[in-house]
């Protein structure tokens, strides 16, 4: 970036109405400008409530919000400031809409910005034609479009709060809140953004395949950068889609790169990334993006669980274990840091210590996933009866779902030895475009497949290592 225009533009921002009173958001934007033009590192709220609102060593997010609070403040007035003045200079600032940073774009590669300085003009120009000509009744007109903006906006938000919660069922209910906002305000980059970013979560299919759900990702990011280039989410959604669609990873890794680079505090993008660098066996690579990642969330959430994940794929199995009962120490043992354990002790060959830790997750969240995981615990162990009776309990699950997940019964099957079994439910997920199979190259489970003939002949039709 140009440092000139940049300190140029946070001064002409600074010196309007929209931050003469703004209760130190002018302070806390000359804080973000400072550090996106140094170069520094990706912020996060402890740092920015330290060095910008004077917080001690004992600041906690839950109980002192003030960060997120005027991060949010300073979105909506460089919205708004924007909107009332346009964008004559270089470059235009955003606060990013993912983590806590800066986003400085050039007008002129923006279609989004040229055209809100565009309707900017015009609306001028039309105000002062109506006024002149016809008393203001032009405004009539202008008046319930900007009132359909606004209801497009809220929308937007009761989304991106079912989005955050991150459950299924809450993913499920936030696309078509996001489908709705797109409907009634096209030009909306968050919104496509934020629909993009939910049709490749889990349970966000609904009555859709999951290609068709990627497909529409691909669609809606793709949207969302064309209104906005600077926006670095609907990067890591084309990622996803060419690692999990597409099968390119070259392809996916380029665009997980782009994404770090406008929005390197975003930690979405580096948790992606850890999956797709797993998938291919950089195992280091993606442990350093997984910890990325989890400096980045905010103070309190929950510890994710993909780095017990990729620790057990690089056969690190102590390293595992060690993190997983940590994670149950922090989360007072969360159901997600109960199987992360049950996974890591199953994949280090302790069944017995892995079948409880499994049958709680189940009694607790009623997790298909848990169960194939358990019914593998079963086979390995020896236990064909038990695992069987996984077997059959899954079969009934999947007529109540109406789908069958070909990659669960994988697992047990290969966990009781049955490779032919194993090998054939995999074909048919790879029919079936499951996501789960990008994996299989690096699953513990697996590792007695790999000299199969069938299995190296997948591994090639799907791209993998």
């Amino acid at each position: 970036m140009d440092p000139v225009a940049v300190r140029e533009e946070l001064e002409r921002i600074l010196a309007s109405k929209w931050f003469a009173k703004s209760q130190g958001l002018d302070v806390l934007l000359r804080f973000l400008a400072e550090n996106a033009i140094a170069g520094g590192p990706p912020l996060n709220e402890y740092v920015i409530a330290a060095r910008v609102f004077g917080r001690s060593g004992s600041f906690t997010p839950q109980i002192d919000p003030v960060v997120r609070v005027r991060y949010r403040r300073l979105r909506t007035a460089l919205f708004d400031f924007y909107e009332a003045e346009g964008c004559p200079g270089a470059v235009l600032l955003d606060a990013s809409e993912d983590g806590f940073g800066l986003v400085v774009m050039k007008p002129a590669a923006g279609r989004g910005a040229r055209r809100r300085r565009r309707n900017s003009k015009n609306l001028v120009v039309l105000a002062a034609v109506a006024v002149a000509a016809v008393g203001g009744g032009a405004w009539l007109h202008f008046a319930p479009r900007r009132e359909v903006a606004r209801q497009a906006a809220q929308i937007q938000a009761k989304a991106r709060d079912l989005l955050a919660q991150e459950t299924q069922s809450s993913v499920a209910l936030s696309v078509p809140l996001f489908e709705k906002a797109v409907a009634l305000d096209s030009g909306s980059a968050q919104s496509w953004s934020g629909l993009a970013n939910a049709l490749v979560m889990p349970g966000s299919a609904g009555d859709m395949s999951r290609d068709e759900a990627l497909a529409r990702a691909r669609t809606a990011a793709q949207k969302a950068l064309a209104l906005n280039p600077a926006m670095g989410q609907p990067h890591a959604v084309l990622a996803y889609v060419k690692l999990f669609l597409d099968s390119d990873w070259p392809g996916a890794e380029g665009e997980f790169h782009r994404a770090a680079e406008l929005e390197p505090s975003a930690p979405r993008t580096h948790w992606m990334y850890a999956q797709g660098l797993m998938s291919r066996g950089r195992f280091d690579d993606a442990i350093a993006q997984s910890r990325l990642a989890a400096s980045l969330e905010p103070a309190g959430s929950p510890p994710p669980p993909d780095l017990t994940e990729i620790l057990c794929a690089a056969h690190r199995y102590d390293e595992a274990i060690a993190e997983a009962r940590r994670d149950i120490q922090q989360t007072g043992g969360a159901p997600g840091a109960r199987l992360s354990l049950g996974l890591a002790l199953s994949a280090a060959g302790h069944y017995d210590e892995a079948i409880p830790e499994l049958q709680a997750v189940i009694l607790t969240t009623h997790s298909i996933y848990a169960l194939a995981r358990l019914g593998y615990a079963y086979g390995a162990k020896g236990d064909r009866v038990a695992a069987q009776s996984v077997l059959d309990r899954l079969g009934h699950a999947f007529v109540d779902m109406a789908m069958t997940d070909w990659s669960y019964l994988a697992l047990v099957y290969a966990g009781m030895g049955e490779n032919n079994y194993a090998l054939t439910c995999l074909e048919k997920a790879a029919a079936h475009r499951e996501g789960d199979l990008i994996f299989i190259g690096i699953e513990p489970a697996y590792d007695r497949l790999h000299s199969e003939p069938r299995f190296v002949a997948l591994k090639k039709r799907l791209g993998l290592p």
